[in-house]
C-alpha cells in the first residue's frame, strides 16, 4: 500500500447478511483519493477491533489489517493485505483456539522474538484476574505464542497502553488502575524469559481520575515511553507525565496546569508542529465551532499551549483520526463527518 492511508470498514449487526467491504484512501499527488477498494471480501463485517501492522511477516504486502471477531464465544481472526493492488484476505480463521472475550487489544513486539511480524496481545478477565494471550506468525500463519490465564494481577483497568516503558527494548503493556482514588500502575514485559509483571506500584502518589491516558515521548527526558494523564480540575485541564525516573522505577516526571478548559471531543497524539517530541491535540466544541489546541514541550520539562484557535468548521465528527495524509511530514488530523443531503 501507499503511505498515509485511511481504512474505511463497514461494520454491521449480527442480523445483517452483508459481507465486509474495505476502502483505503491515500495521498496521491497531494490529494486524498481511493487507492484500494474491495467490496466483497467474503468475510463477516463484525469486529472486536481493527488493528494495523505486519502480522504475517510478508514484506511485499505493506501494512496489513487484522480483524479479530467473535464466533459465538470463540475468537476468529481475519487479516487483509495488498495482493497485486487489491486488498484481500491473506489469512482467515474462524477458530484461533481461544475465547473471544477481551479487555483490550494491543499490537507490538511483546515476546522479544526479533522477528519482523507484528504480534497481537489480547488482555482478558479471568474472574477478576488478568489473563494475557499473544498471537504471532513465526511461520507466516498467526497462532497463539503465549497463553497465560493468571498474570498474578487484578483485571480492572482505567486503560491499557503499549510502549517501551522500562527501556527493555520490547513492547510492554501498562495497566493503569484505580486503587480507591489513587492511581496504581502495573507494567508487563519480558522477564525471566517469559511475559510477567516487570513493574508494579499500587500508589503512584497521584489521583486516578483521568480524561485520558496517552503514551508518548512528551517531555524530552530519557528515551523510554512516557504516560500522560489528562484530568479535569473543576473545568480546568491539568496534566501529569509519568516515566522512567531511574533504578528501574516509574514515577511522576512533571505535573502542571494547562490553563485551558478541560472539555474535549478527543485527545490525540502526534508531531503536529514539528517539535520532535510527542504533542497532544485537544479538539473542542466551542459553542458550535471547532476549536483546536495543541500542547508541546517548550524545553522546561512541561507541556504548554503552542497553538489555540477556532478552525472555522463545525465540531461534529464520526471519528478523529491522525496521520500524515497529504505528505507534509507532520501529523495531521482527519475529521470524517456525516453531511445532510440537500
Amino acid at each position: 500500500m501507499a503511505d498515509q492511508e485511511i481504512l474505511a470498514g463497514r461494520e454491521e449487526t449480527a442480523e445483517d447478511s452483508g459481507t465486509l467491504g474495505l476502502i483505503v484512501y491515500g495521498n496521491v499527488g497531494g490529494n486524498m483519493q481511493t487507492v484500494l477498494s474491495y467490496t466483497a471480501t467474503g468475510q463477516v463485517p463484525g469486529a472486536l477491533a481493527w488493528l494495523t501492522g505486519n502480522f504475517t511477516g510478508t514484506e511485499n504486502m505493506g501494512i496489513q489489517i487484522a480483524q479479530p471477531w467473535d464466533n459465538n464465544g470463540t475468537l476468529g481472526l481475519n487479516i487483509y493485505g495488498n495482493v497485486g493492488g487489491t486488498l484481500q484476505p491473506v489469512f482467515t480463521s474462524s477458530d484461533m483456539g481461544q475465547g473471544s472475550g477481551a479487555l483490550a487489544w494491543l499490537t507490538g513486539n511483546f515476546t522479544g522474538t526479533g522477528n519482523d511480524f507484528t504480534e497481537i496481545a489480547q488482555l482478558w478477565d479471568n474472574d477478576g484476574i488478568l489473563g494475557l494471550i499473544v498471537y504471532g506468525s513465526p511461520a507466516g500463519s498467526p497462532q497463539a505464542l503465549f497463553t497465560y490465564p493468571n498474570m498474578s494481577q487484578g483485571s480492572s483497568a482505567l486503560a491499557f497502553l503499549a510502549g517501551n516503558f522500562t527501556g527493555s527494548g520490547t513492547t510492554e503493556i501498562a495497566q493503569l488502575w484505580d486503587n480507591d482514588g489513587i492511581l496504581g500502575l502495573n507494567v508487563y514485559g519480558i522477564g525471566n524469559g517469559t511475559l510477567e509483571t516487570v513493574f508494579t506500584n499500587p500508589n503512584m502518589s497521584q489521583g486516578s481520575g483521568a480524561l485520558a491516558f496517552l503514551p508518548g515521548y512528551f517531555t524530552g527526558s530519557g528515551t523510554t515511553t512516557q504516560i500522560a494523564q489528562l484530568w479535569d480540575n473543576n473545568g480546568t485541564l491539568e496534566m501529569i507525565v509519568y516515566g522512567n525516573v531511574g533504578n528501574d522505577n516509574l514515577g511522576t516526571i512533571s505535573a502542571f496546569p494547562m490553563n485551558q478548559g478541560s472539555s474535549a471531543l478527543a485527545f490525540l497524539t502526534g508531531n503536529f508542529i514539528g517539535s520532535g517530541y510527542t504533542q497532544i491535540a485537544q479538539t473542542r466544541d466551542n459553542n458550535g465551532s471547532l476549536q483546536l489546541l495543541i500542547y508541546a514541550n517548550i524545553g522546561d520539562g512541561s507541556l504548554s499551549t503552542v497553538f489555540s484557535n477556532d478552525i472555522s468548521q463545525i465540531p461534529n465528527a464520526l471519528a478523529w483520526v491522525t496521520g500524515a495524509f497529504t505528505g507534509t511530514g507532520n501529523t495531521q488530523i482527519l475529521q470524517p463527518r456525516a453531511r445532510a443531503l440537500a
